[in-house]
């Protein structure tokens, strides 16, 4: 038996996001900003997120070298640009949603050995 909450907050849902991190949560947001009619419910397993959200130490690129490398084999040049390009507009799409100062993005460059 489901109570009114549950029945309310888990079977009349439109879509469900399953991941509380921040990817699930800004596809969430996205989903809401562009339809705010949609029922969307964000499912997440524990208490807080424990995946990859909370696991590369606030690092967040468009694609190291050897990465760019291997998207150039698999999708070709314009691919690989295209790639970088949705991966740019959606670390510029977060800085908005949050706001840079909130989330202390800083702007630096990387390294990557390559043996």
């Amino acid at each position: 038996m489901f109570s009114l909450w549950e029945k309310q907050s888990f079977l009349e849902t439109d879509v469900i996001v399953i991941g509380a991190g921040i990817t699930g949560l800004c596809a969430a947001a996205t989903l809401k900003e562009q339809s705010p009619e949609l029922k969307v419910t964000v499912l997440e397993r524990g208490i807080l997120p424990t995946g990859a959200s909370t696991k590369n130490a606030g690092f967040a690129c468009f694609g190291s070298v050897s990465e760019l490398l291997n998207d150039v084999n698999v999708l070709g040049a314009e691919g690989m640009v295209a790639l970088v390009e949705k991966r740019w507009d959606g670390l510029q799409k977060t800085c908005q949603r949050l706001g840079r100062s909130m989330i202390d993005i800083q702007v630096k460059s990387g390294y990557e050995l390559i043996f």
